[in-house]
């Protein structure tokens, strides 16, 4: 049985809305979405991704999206929550777009909000193409995932110079689940092949200043899978904003 996870938000009443926060990222990644939504329309949940915020943090698990994603669908079982709307942000979309891989019939439509998505991975000894986007963010995550002291030092300047940014939570304590979910979860292209067979609903959404997400990805997804994935972009970077994090509440509740 797949360990249950916190839930952080559980608000408001109607059809659910589930919300899954990125690597390095606990819950409140989602507090200007949370500000913005009107609870009168939708029930909303909020929880955190195993090995981060306040879920268990099991040091023989591998991170992988399975593992990810069925520690979401063991919660959403324990809320005797059937069918959703499932949002996920950067890495988040990989496990919301894995437990509609998993339970199709969980997942009314899949919203994706900074989709990390390889087509193609590149051998670890492989020689790097700066200009193909995925082997240099290949070479880099694979590079972050060794360097300990960096990363956390890179994360803490963050949370110290960019108050804006909420919910990042690279630390001591999270660091082993962001080495093994950057590895597992990130550097795959199960993602990308689910999501060319998907038939659940999806849009793949963007910004345009966004410098993890590869863009050509996502449209070559949407163009293989006209009938049920669309994308589009919006204004601003990976993370979300105050700004941005309105208009997500829009497009979460504009169903």
């Amino acid at each position: 049985m797949s360990t249950t996870l916190p839930i952080q938000v559980d608000k408001g009443t109607g059809d659910p809305i589930v919300l899954i926060h990125g690597l390095g990222n606990n819950y409140k990644s989602w507090t200007y979405v949370l500000e913005n939504i009107d609870y009168t329309k939708n029930r909303v949940i909020a929880l955190d991704l195993l090995g981060f915020g306040d879920a268990d943090k099991p040091a023989d698990t591998e991170y992988t999206v399975t593992d990810h994603a069925n520690a979401v669908i063991a919660t959403l079982d324990s809320l005797t929550i059937k069918n959703a709307l499932i949002s996920g942000h950067s890495m988040g979309c990989l496990v919301a777009t894995e437990i509609a891989h998993q339970r199709p019939e969980m997942a009314s439509k899949l919203i994706l909000l900074g989709s990390p998505i390889f087509k193609k991975i590149p051998g670890k000894f492989a020689r790097v193409k700066f200009w193909k986007k995925e082997d240099l963010y290949s070479k880099l995550f694979r590079f972050i995932s060794t360097e300990k002291d960096m990363t956390l030092a890179a994360a803490n300047g963050v949370v110290q110079f960019l108050p804006l940014i909420k919910g990042m939570e690279v630390t001591e304590e999270t660091w082993p689940a962001f080495k093994k979910s950057l590895r597992n979860t990130i550097i795959q292209t199960k993602t990308y092949k689910d999501l060319i067979g998907i038939k659940t609903p999806t849009v793949l959404l963007y910004g345009v200043l966004d410098l993890f997400v590869i863009k050509n990805n996502l449209k070559s997804v949407a163009r293989r899978n006209r009938k049920y994935v669309t994308y589009s972009s919006a204004i601003g970077p990976h993370e979300i904003t105050p700004v941005n994090g309105k208009k997500i509440a829009e497009l979460l509740q504009d169903t």
